[in-house]
């Protein structure tokens, strides 16, 4: 037994340690393991459940990383739909980061201020507004890849190009396919 321990009570739990810190979690390694652990019992042992465990580990790993970078991540996240798929309304960025619609409208208000975006009125709808990604947007948005990259060049330095070559692959295709299952079962 391992206990998950509070400032004011401890709580005995059989599988893994959280340490809470003022209202803050950090799980350690081996509260990450434990909760894998956890995971794994509860799913099972099929490759699938594998899938399902590594990328709930992997969203508890980045959830250490602080609010201020998810402020971060669903800014690159609007960036980066609208240098994909061009100038779009809010409601189709909120719609897709599934977003109420005044978090993404203060998000494009602040993005207007720093330049990232532009907002212009529908010529033929009024009540329509157009957001279009900026030079300085787009600049942002390839800074931020090429941190990205540079990040997950680290974390995969002790792998072979073959196998950095065959995750990006997989994980490519399991995006796509998990994207499009979600519009198939949107549209049921």
């Amino acid at each position: 037994m391992v206990a998950i321990s509070h400032a004011c009570c401890p709580v005995v739990h059989p599988v893994f340690v959280l340490n809470y810190n003022s209202c803050m979690t950090q799980p350690t390694t081996s509260a990450l393991e434990g909760a894998r652990a956890l995971f794994a019992e509860a799913a099972g042992d099929s490759s699938s459940s594998q899938i399902a465990v590594g990328l709930i580990q992997l969203i508890m790993t980045a959830k250490r990383v602080g609010s201020s970078s998810n402020e971060q991540a669903t800014v690159s996240a609007m960036l980066s739909k609208l240098a994909l798929e061009g100038p779009m309304r809010s409601a189709d960025l909120s719609a897709y980061l599934a977003l109420d619609p005044s978090t993404v409208s203060r998000h494009i208000c602040s993005m207007v201020d720093d330049a990232l975006v532009t907002k212009t009125t529908d010529e033929h709808d009024r009540r329509v507004q157009w957001i279009a990604l900026t030079f300085a947007g787009r600049e942002l948005l390839l800074e931020r890849v090429r941190t990205r990259t540079q990040d997950f060049a680290r974390v995969t330095s002790t792998w072979s190009e073959l196998e950095r070559q065959s995750f990006g692959e997989l994980l490519a295709k399991f995006v796509n396919d998990f994207d499009r299952t979600l519009n198939e079962s949107e549209h049921v």
